[in-house]
């Protein structure tokens, strides 16, 4: 065992970074060990350094390599996270301006289509695809589960309703659900300020 007390780390520097009393060359023998990877141990490191074990068993004693490699690790993994997480925001952000684009090109041509040709599968599954899109795009649940009494399910309701309906009813709920999704689209974008 090292007859030395181990050191103490510098509050003001990472772990990983060379500690006050640590020579270059000590330095230089704990990234060797550091840069093993996760699956590192005191045996490779003293074959990689060619010391010997006891030796080495000293050096990550005195100069705290465990403790060390610990925060390393932590920080390689604060970082991966951190890259993923703006990897997730730039898709969501391309995402949210596809969407927009596609929803503001149904919009425009909800004026032109003749609601009475529409199907109610039609609907169905234009509301499907924009709705699914949205849920999925401002991360709300893309699924549901609804417990319901006798009688019609709620969503079966609500497609016999549109069905009900006047062309132009139909034209005005649909531009309605545009507008709502296009509003959301513009409070991810920043650009739904008050400001405008």
């Amino acid at each position: 065992m090292s007859t030395r007390p181990p050191i103490t780390l510098d509050p003001h520097t990472d772990p990983w970074e060379r500690q006050p009393h640590e020579t270059p060359k000590k330095h230089g023998q704990f990234v060797t060990y550091r840069d093993l990877g996760r699956t590192r141990t005191l045996t490779e490191a003293a074959q990689r350094l060619t010391l010997a074990y006891g030796h080495v068993r000293n050096l990550a004693s005195e100069y705290r390599w465990r403790q060390r490699v610990e925060a390393y690790d932590r920080h390689l993994d604060d970082q991966y996270q951190a890259m993923w997480l703006q990897e997730r925001r730039r898709a969501a952000e391309t995402d949210a301006k596809i969407l927009g684009a596609a929803i503001g090109k149904l919009a425009q041509r909800l004026t032109t289509i003749n609601a009475a040709d529409m199907t109610v599968g039609d609907f169905i599954r234009l509301m499907d695809v924009a709705m699914r899109h949205r849920r999925v795009l401002f991360g709300d649940p893309t699924e549901t589960i609804a417990v319901t009494g006798e009688g019609a399910n709620p969503l079966a309701q609500q497609f016999a309703e549109f069905a009900q309906m006047s062309p132009e009813q139909r034209r005005t709920r649909l531009a309605d659900l545009a507008d709502s999704v296009n509003q959301r689209i513009r409070a991810v974008d920043g650009s739904d300020d008050e400001e405008e």
